[in-house]
């Protein structure tokens, strides 16, 4: 839901020349008081979209409830001394690179902090865990697809491939709903161990029938 929040806040990713650019609008950088020989940083910058930087700020605060890599560098922080809300901005900082890295260069993240979890086979972990209906499931799955880069087709291919190959009570297999997908990420057929038959994919009407 924060990211929603926080695409909903930010709009169309072409907006942005950059990372920068998004932080920029956010405010998420301190002002900086000069006079005479004074010159020093001080609270984040009051001209910026709020609501941005409420959605960045959200997205930070989950990151360091969440993540274990965030959790870990913001406790760090906090031995040094850091100001609480200058912990959350530096994340959301972060946190804005890795998303224009994601939507703007349509690249999965590869950087520090990043488990190794395929996001297929994540997505339908997750869906598994909500009980979301299987029609549901397989189009999320076509959907997220779409955004793949080709050189990560086959490393999202091996555990969905082992899914459909286990056997499954119902009217009709998740497996079989999925072979669609695992021949658009490169499997064949014989590698599947299914007939041709099975390559069609499933119609709408198919997928909600089988929820």
């Amino acid at each position: 839901m924060s990211a929603a929040r926080l695409a909903g806040e930010a709009g169309p990713i072409e907006h942005y020349a950059s990372a920068r650019a998004i932080n920029g609008r956010a405010g998420l950088y301190p002002s900086r008081y000069q006079s005479d020989q004074v010159d020093h940083d001080g609270s984040l910058v009051r001209q910026c979209n709020r609501k941005l930087r409420g959605a960045a700020m959200l997205v930070a605060e989950n990151l360091i409830k969440c993540h274990p890599y965030y959790r870990g560098l913001s406790a760090l922080w906090a031995q040094k001394n850091v100001d609480p809300r200058d912990r959350r901005c530096r994340i959301a900082n972060r946190a804005m690179r890795m998303v224009y890295q994601l939507v703007g260069g349509r690249q999965v993240w590869r950087g520090r902090g990043v488990d190794g979890e395929d996001l297929l086979a994540k997505l339908q972990e997750f869906h598994r865990v909500h009980h979301t209906p299987v029609g549901q499931s397989i189009r999320d799955l076509n959907e997220a697809f779409v955004w793949l880069p080709k050189s990560t087709y086959a490393a999202e291919a091996r555990p969905l491939a082992e899914l459909a190959r286990r056997k499954q009570r119902g009217p009709q297999r998740l497996g079989d709903l999925l072979v669609p997908l695992l021949i658009r990420l490169g499997l064949t057929s014989e590698e599947l161990g299914v007939s041709a038959e099975k390559t069609v994919e499933s119609t709408p009407s198919e997928a909600r029938s089988s929820g």
